[in-house]
């Protein structure tokens, strides 16, 4: 039969409490120097001295934040530190200090399984003064996890003050890997506290291009623009809409930026759209702006699509012979709107055209181009079909010959 796990909580009879036992499993902790089933109770605690007996002969020496916020490895907020010798730790350090290593995260999981409100309340009164920390922590915020379902309103907006009150902290505990999904976690509670949803909404939009453009940090706002109200993200749909093309010429804003024109919702969409669309010439020759043109054309939305294709009435073949840009014009070409596209290239001189079935890119984009238009635009097609064949010996090099086997040899595969 396997060992049971050493201070396992059991269910506790009337005469004891919860929190008593719950105390009680960590103070053997702490005197048997931390130590329970192989895991050290706290790396910010060294082993007291012992007698001969085993008896502990002075107290352990801490090192302690001068503002009540133990040491972390994340060093948020730059919070000094100072070397004191503390006697006996209060019931908070104990309960703050267990949270941060692997054995005492477990075991105050399973108590607040409990969900007990005076554990409840002895455990959130103990990591309050230090939720940031619990919140980044790699053992910590498996305790915020487990705890915020469980607190009330008022604990709640405690927390909304602490983020009002460290906005600049709270941006970077949105940037940490284990700081990230904490906060989703407070953003899917936000119904439960309307205090709460502001000063998540107010902190965010002040670091906000800064989120967008982190791989970490923009999960945190797509949580907000997924869960609030049209109401709640007014702020942040306007600092999209601010600081759309900073985050579409962004290899990771870009991806970001995606993903807001997928969740933003209200007469704001539709404004971002338009925006977008509007600077689609300058995107679609960006490495990572024409992702975002790409994504507007995806949506086949009629006005958004013609003014793209519209705008790109003159550019089109420069922007072919661009990598990014040569899938933007496919899928100009693959919209209901691909005439301004194969008007434009029946109509530019013959070199240039050449030049564009020629390149490395652009052969794709005349291949498109013929293929789209042979069944939805017959007169089209045999214009453009007509033009490179008066240039068919030009086409005979390079990338060239795709196209001229497309015209001249397989004229019945496409």
């Amino acid at each position: 039969m396997a060992n049971p796990i050493p201070f396992a909580p059991s269910i506790p009879d009337s005469k004891v409490s919860i929190p008593d036992t719950l105390l009680h499993s960590f103070e053997n902790l702490h005197l048997n120097n931390g130590i329970g089933n192989g895991y050290a109770i706290s790396p910010y605690l060294t082993a007291p001295a012992t007698s001969n007996t085993g008896g502990i002969l002075a107290a352990p020496n801490l090192q302690l934040p001068s503002k009540g916020f133990l040491p972390s490895t994340n060093h948020f907020g730059g919070w000094e530190t100072t070397n004191a010798v503390a006697s006996v730790p209060s019931e908070s350090t104990i309960i703050l200090r267990s949270a941060l290593t692997q054995f005492g995260s477990q075991k105050l999981q399973q108590y607040l399984a409990y969900k007990d409100s005076a554990v409840i309340n002895l455990v959130f009164e103990s990591v309050m003064d230090s939720i940031f920390q619990i919140m980044t922590d790699q053992f910590g915020h498996h305790v915020f996890g487990n705890l915020i379902p469980l607190c009330n309103q008022n604990q709640l907006n405690m927390i909304a003050t602490m983020i009002v009150m460290h906005h600049h902290t709270f941006i970077e505990v949105c940037l940490d890997r284990y700081g990230s999904p904490s906060v989703k976690r407070l953003i899917k509670l936000g119904a439960k506290s309307d205090y709460l949803d502001r000063a998540i909404v107010r902190a965010l939009h002040l670091g906000f291009l800064h989120l967008m453009v982190h791989k970490t940090g923009c999960h945190v706002i797509l949580q907000c623009m997924e869960t609030l109200s049209i109401e709640d993200n007014e702020l942040l749909y306007e600092e999209t809409i601010k600081n759309f093309f900073d985050l579409a010429t962004d290899v990771n804003g870009c991806l970001a930026l995606n993903c807001v024109i997928d969740v933003i919702k209200g007469p704001r969409r539709n404004d971002l759209l338009e925006a977008i669309a509007d600077l689609a010439v300058c995107l679609s020759q960006d490495p990572y702006g024409n992702f975002v043109v790409q994504k507007l054309l995806g949506l086949q939305y009629p006005n958004i699509t013609k003014k793209i294709c519209y705008l790109l009435k003159d550019h089109y073949a420069r922007i072919s012979m661009l990598k990014g840009g040569s899938h933007v014009v496919e899928r100009c070409l693959q919209s209901s709107e691909r005439g301004y596209a194969v008007e434009a290239f029946v109509e530019c001189q013959g070199q240039v055209l050449v030049n564009v079935a020629r390149d490395q890119f652009g052969n794709y984009v005349i291949q498109t181009a013929l293929k789209e238009t042979k069944h939805a635009d017959r007169e089209l097609h045999d214009r453009l079909v007509m033009k490179l064949r008066s240039h068919r010996l030009d086409l005979q090099r390079g990338y060239g010959r795709n196209v001229y086997n497309l015209i001249n040899v397989n004229q019945d595969s496409y």
